[in-house]
């Protein structure tokens, strides 16, 4: 019980830290890096769960999810799994939270788009987008609201302590490349993407 009290106080305390810093530093640029830290935990997991709307579009239209490492596509196009922890993640005060991988979406024609190098910031998720294999850059992939998250921050489940409910909606520039990736208005700026519930743990 004292371990899992300081578990909770460590990563409360990062958290907190992490998010004044990031709401109160610079615009992020793709060459700024600033305060180097540590990810949260040594070790955990993370699930990108889609909602049902998406999974039956996804299966509907034909469109392949596929896994850039190390993100794993789930089976029946049903979200993403990701390792996480230091070992691949970490902090930057000016850029957010850094994920390596991501997710990539392709359309029966064979036309694609992928968000990798992914960073979290207060505002939403950002990422290298390429369309059909051509970098268009840093963009906004996915809004989110904290707020939502901080209520199951601390969950203890799954062996370690995460949030359990962290909506992710489409931005309205990865809606767009979504549409034209399907070849069919299939989603909207600020629908729910995908659920994030995340496991921090200190041991494998």
């Amino acid at each position: 019980m004292r371990i899992l009290r300081a578990f909770v106080g460590a990563v409360g305390g990062v958290i907190i830290l992490v998010l004044a810093l990031t709401l109160h530093a610079p615009a992020a640029t793709a060459q700024t890096e600033c305060m180097r830290m540590p990810y949260f935990t040594p070790f955990g997991y993370a699930n990108f769960d889609f909602p049902p709307r998406i999974v039956g579009l996804l299966n509907d239209n034909e469109i392949a999810v596929e896994g850039i490492t190390p993100f794993q596509a789930k089976p029946a196009k049903t979200g993403l799994y990701l390792p996480i922890g230091s070992h691949t993640n970490h902090i930057d005060a000016c850029m957010g939270v850094y994920y390596p991988g991501g997710p990539m979406f392709i359309s029966k024609t064979g036309n694609s788009v992928s968000a990798e190098n992914i960073w979290l910031r207060m505002d939403g998720a950002y990422a290298t987008v390429k369309i059909n294999g051509v970098a268009q850059g840093e963009r906004m992939v996915a809004t989110y609201n904290v707020g939502e998250m901080m209520p199951t921050v601390m969950t203890p489940h799954g062996g370690g302590i995460g949030p359990t409910y962290w909506p992710f909606r489409f931005s309205p520039y990865f809606a767009q490349v979504f549409n034209q990736t399907a070849g069919a208005n299939l989603v909207s700026a600020g629908e729910l993407f995908a659920n994030l519930d995340a496991v921090g743990k200190f041991a494998p």
